[in-house]
């Protein structure tokens, strides 16, 4: 057995160390520059809702009218009104102008405190409207419906 597994690692060595031949180079390099575009266009185009950074917030809240939900990735009850939040955030995003803003505060970030602490949220999920930038807490029900007519 212990034979096997000698000539299978070997085997696998060996294709690690062709690929870093210098003929390989090229075609490595071109494989690494398409999974990070593909990354690229996952984050920015495919990625559900509209996520932002704690610093950016307060240039996407001054104008109009948006509903913010602030979340932590390790929350259960924002693990449950994120998929309700995406869908409805579909419905009312569009290119130009996100009305429906998530903002991942679960961290320890300098910034994820002061966005916090500036805000009253001792608690996620918290979801606040903002108009003109100022904010009101959200107090209606967590569906798709209610998130929708909230922002229109």
């Amino acid at each position: 057995m212990s034979i096997k597994l000698n000539k299978i690692m070997n085997h696998k060595i060996n294709s690690i160390q062709n690929l870093f031949k210098p003929k390989n180079l090229p075609t490595v390099l071109l494989l690494l520059f398409i999974l990070l575009l593909l990354f690229y266009v996952y984050k920015t185009y495919l990625k559900e809702g509209f996520d932002l950074e704690p610093a950016k917030l307060e240039d996407e809240i001054k104008e109009g009218k948006k509903l913010v939900l602030f979340y932590a990735d390790w929350c259960g009850h924002c693990k449950k009104v994120k998929p309700i939040w995406d869908d409805a955030a579909k419905t009312v995003n569009k290119e130009d102008e996100n009305k429906m803003i998530k903002i991942n505060c679960g961290g320890d970030s300098e910034e994820e405190k002061e966005i916090m602490k500036k805000y009253n949220i001792d608690g996620f999920p918290t979801i606040l409207i903002f108009e003109n930038g100022k904010p009101t807490m959200y107090d209606d029900d967590r569906s798709k419906e209610s998130f929708i007519k909230a922002i229109s």
